[in-house]
Order: C-alpha cells, then sequence, then structure tokens
C-alpha cells in the first residue's frame, strides 16, 4: 500500500509540470514530529546545546542511554544539522533556527584542543573520552563534524552570520589536518588481486568521501587554490577504488574499504559528484554518474545489498562473501543522495527514477515487505535484521538518514518537474 501511495505522489509531481501554474504542489511525505522528539536541549555550565538521542526503543519510543557510549554523539548530531540547515534554506522558520543554533553548540562543545572531536556525550553533560569510538582523532564522527558545519556555512541568512564566523576557524583547523592525511609518494596495497591506494588502506575510502563532501560545500563558500587541489588529491584516491564496468560486476561500483564494499557510508559517488560540479572537473562527474547509471540498478535487481567483497584471480573480477542483510536507513540515503546529485547535473530524468525507486525501500520495497517509514508519525525503524524481520526501534540514524533521502529528492522535484 504504500509503495502504491508513494508512486502515485511521485506522479502527481511529474504530472504537476505539464498542468497550469498555480495548482496546489502534492502533500509531502516529510514529517519531522519523531527527530523532533529525538531532540532535546541540555545544559551544561553556562552553555545550552540541541542533543539527539542515539537510541529509541519501541514500543513507546523513549530515550535509552547506553552507560558505555553515552545517550547522544557527534554523529547524529551532524547528521540531524545537515537536515535541519537543508530545510532552513528552503523553509526558514524559528524552531529550525533554534535547533540550528544549539546543534551547532553541541558540536563546538564537543571539539577536542586538538581541533578534532570527541563523539558521545554522558547524562549530565561529561563528554566521554575513553570509548574508542569517542576520541578526538581522525575519524568518522570529526568529518560529519566538518561536513555539518559545511552546510550551516552555506546558509544564506543574516540572523546565523555570527554563528557562521565562529564556524569558520575550527573548520579551518580540520582543512589543516586533512592536508596531513595523505601522502602522494604512498602507492598502493593489493588485497586478494585488488589494488587500493594505500592511505585509503585504513582510512576507507567511505571516510574519505565525507571529507570530500564537506570540502566540495567548504570550496563553494571560500574558494582557494588550496582546497583545490586537496579535493582533486583526494577525489583522484577516490577514483582508484571504483571497479567493474557496465558488464563486469560490480558495474562502477566504488569500494568502502580495502577490497569490501559495503552499503552504509557510501557515499563516494555522491561526494565526486558534488567536487566534480564545485570544480568543474569531468573525470569525478563521470566517475560518480557510472555508478549511479549501472551499479544502482544492479543493487535494486537484487533486493539491495549489504555488502561483499571484490577479489581478482587471472585477470577476472570476482564477488564474494555477498551479504544482504542486515538492512538500514544508512544504506539507502548515500545512493539516493547520488542519484539525485547526478540528476541535478545531468538533467536525465533516468536518475531521478533511480532515486525514487531507491526510496520505496522506506515504503515496503524490501525483504520485509514492510513499510520502514511511517509519515505519519516521522518514525523510521532501526533497520531489516537477517531473517527478515524488521527491529521497530527507531533512533536517531534511521530516522534522520530516511528524513534526509525523501528531503533530497523532494527538493529536485519541487525545483525542476513543477518549474524552477
Amino acid at each position: 500500500m504504500m509503495i502504491k501511495t508513494l508512486s502515485i505522489y511521485l506522479l502527481t509531481i511529474a504530472l504537476a509540470s505539464c498542468t497550469p501554474a498555480k495548482k496546489e504542489a502534492p502533500q509531502s511525505l516529510l514529517n519531522a514530529a519523531h527527530l523532533d522528539h529525538l531532540y532535546e536541549e541540555i545544559q551544561v555550565g553556562d552553555r545550552r546545546l540541541g542533543a539527539v538521542w542515539i537510541y529509541c526503543e519501541a514500543p513507546d519510543y523513549r530515550l535509552v542511554s547506553d552507560e558505555d557510549e553515552g545517550f547522544t554523539c557527534v554523529d547524529d548530531v551532524a547528521r540531524a544539522l545537515v537536515w535541519y540547515c537543508r530545510q532552513y534554506a528552503s523553509t526558514p522558520d524559528a524552531d529550525g533556527l533554534e535547533k540550528i543554533r544549539g546543534l551547532t553548540e553541541f558540536l563546538l562543545y564537543m571539539q577536542a584542543e586538538n581541533g578534532y572531536f570527541y563523539n558521545f556525550l554522558l547524562p549530565g553533560g561529561e563528554i566521554n573520552k575513553t570509548h574508542r569510538n569517542s576520541q578526538a582523532v581522525a575519524s568518522w564522527w570529526s568529518w560529519r563534524a566538518f561536513w555539518a558545519l559545511s552546510e550551516l556555512n552555506l546558509l544564506q541568512a543574516t540572523e546565523l552570520k555570527e554563528l557562521q564566523v565562529r564556524i569558520r576557524p575550527v573548520m579551518d583547523t580540520l582543512v589543516s589536518h586533512m592536508q596531513q592525511l595523505c601522502s602522494p609518494d604512498a602507492g598502493v596495497i593489493d588485497f586478494e588481486g585488488i589494488s587500493i591506494p594505500a592511505c585509503l588502506a585504513e582510512l576507507g575510502a567511505d571516510q574519505a568521501s565525507v571529507i570530500v563532501i564537506g570540502l566540495a560545500n567548504y570550496y563553494l563558500a571560500q574558494p582557494s587554490e588550496e582546497v583545490k587541489s586537496l579535493m582533486l588529491s583526494l577525489g583522484n584516491l577516490l577514483l582508484g577504488v571504483q571497479y567493474g564496468d557496465a558488464q563486469t560486476p560490480p558495474h562502477y561500483a566504488f569500494l568502502s574499504w580495502q577490497n569490501y564494499w559495503h552499503a552504509w557510508g557510501n557515499s563516494q559517488a555522491y561526494a565526486l559528484l558534488l567536487a566534480g560540479r564545485s570544480l568543474g572537473h569531468k573525470p569525478f562527474i563521470q566517475a560518480g554518474l557510472n555508478e549511479v547509471r549501472y551499479f544502482y540498478p544492479y543493487c535494486l535487481e537484487k533486493g539491495f545489498l549489504h555488502e561483499f567483497k571484490v577479489v581478482k584471480t587471472t585477470e577476472k573480477l570476482e564477488l564474494r562473501d555477498v551479504k544482504p542483510f542486515s538492512q538500514i536507513a544508512y544504506d539507502i540515503r548515500p545512493m539516493v543522495f547520488a542519484s539525485v546529485e547526478a540528476y541535478r547535473f545531468t538533467g536525465d530524468t533516468t536518475f531521478a527514477g533511480t532515486a525514487e525507486q531507491l526510496a520505496t525501500w522506506f515504503f515496503g520495497n524490501n525483504p520485509a515487505r514492510q513499510a520502514m517509514y511511517d509519515p505519519a508519525t516521522g518514525r523510521t525503524y532501526d533497520g531489516i535484521n537477517r531473517d527478515s524481520t524488521v527491529n521497530r526501534n527507531a533512533g536517531a540514524e534511521s530516522t534522520i538518514e530516511a528524513l534526509l533521502s525523501l528531503q533530497a529528492i523532494e527538493k529536485v522535484t519541487a525545483r525542476n518537474w513543477l518549474g524552477r
């Protein structure tokens, strides 16, 4: 039923472009009510911070704090800030403004003296500095913070100018760290016949893609030869992990880490399309388009995938250890973003159609045959388990990743199909 509802909604949008002006736009499927439920303001000393619950469990959808980690984290606050910034760009309101301010204050509070970020915050406002996924190092949470701040930096809003001035030194420090990540002479490392740029062997192409996304935004707001050079360097490394072709699996997919591809966080195509558009660099654009054009239909045909590894034997590429589960919203959003960006760049509605097909995962086109996102409540369930059952908890990651996916699709349909 939900697939049919989404199809009718998308068809309505498409038909609207052929009808006279002043027709009412179809009702949005976006509902931020559950994200608002996950949002909490906390007082830490003289600072008021906006936090987002990591875990939220069925059936009553209450806050669950992890004693080992904490109750909120930079990873999810950054996701939320990206969402609210993009919403504010199109529909500014007082509530969104306050959340942008609160979430940004949280990120600034979590920055360490070395310029990187701690990740987890414990109840009571104490920063968790001991958990291995909460140390102030070059890792996911620091790059996500950079991406989120770069989205804020792009907003054209006088009411945010003061905050934007405060975040620029934070971003500048991270850019200086990024410049030290990779040596241009590092060479490659072989994993089961697959050659990977040595810098990405541990960093991972997936993490590097988040850096490139943030840099592309940063460059748009503050262009410089220094940042351009860094984007080109990292983007060229990403080109080195693309394998297959139109006929050969994995059909231009970008590997995530060493010789493994996994769906979660695989933002390489989106990063290269964004960077390619920012720089006018055709090799990045073509590489991103190739993954969207050939690999995403393959994923859809297979009923979505969780991970696999690529090996090369006697000049032949093989996919091994192919796993369909688990499936989560964070698998889908990167592909939706890349498909939408491909459509924005080319105007080819095939890419918009791919984005919509991918988004049907949220509405029942998945192995569980159940809706994962509920427009009535704004909840997105945390995933589909290996036995095709649904994890009905609805934490920050799944909720925000779904909202970002639908937000991206609705933004381009409203602007392009309805006539910009």
